[in-house]
């Protein structure tokens, strides 16, 4: 049940601001933005795409999962995170999902020359999810040093 709690609260479209495909969606090449990015990432997810998906990831990368399928103390290392990542697109095909519609609400981009922080919320299934990727500018392209993901009960 926590795992289509999850599922639900990432349905829905990306905004048209995030008009990529899978294909494209890798690390930032120098002169992306860290918006370009941030969008490039989500449609990875969205396209259950791990070949994809895991190129965005610095092999130090740390993250805190929301929990539900995922590990409930903080995670570090490339292989680690990327491990649970696919772990949970493997349960969403097994569930015959062949995307999900996570789209992002009140995205903001705080750029800091080597480093950029993206924040945005998801809403569903009477939760609120909060979503911080923290960037840093590594020979010219932008990979994700720390993920945090935590989800709230909405108010009624």
């Amino acid at each position: 049940m926590r795992f289509l709690a999850l599922v639900g609260i990432a349905t829905g479209s990306l905004t048209a601001s995030a008009c990529v495909t899978a294909s494209d969606a890798t690390p930032a090449a120098v002169g992306q933005s860290p918006r370009q990015v941030a969008d490039s990432f989500l449609e990875s997810f969205n396209a259950l795409d791990s070949a994809s998906f895991d190129r965005f990831f610095a092999d130090d990368v740390t993250m805190f999962f929301p929990g539900g399928p995922f590990p409930t103390a903080r995670v570090e290392g490339q292989a680690a995170v990327t491990a649970a990542f696919r772990s949970f697109f493997d349960m969403a095909r097994e569930r015959g999902a062949t995307r999900l519609g996570i789209r992002p609400l009140d995205l903001q981009v705080q750029d800091y020359g080597e480093f950029a922080i993206v924040s945005f919320h998801l809403r569903g299934n009477g939760n609120v999810g909060r979503r911080s990727l923290v960037l840093r500018r590594d020979a010219g392209e932008w990979r994700i040093v720390h993920f945090h993901a935590s989800s709230l009960e909405e108010e009624q």
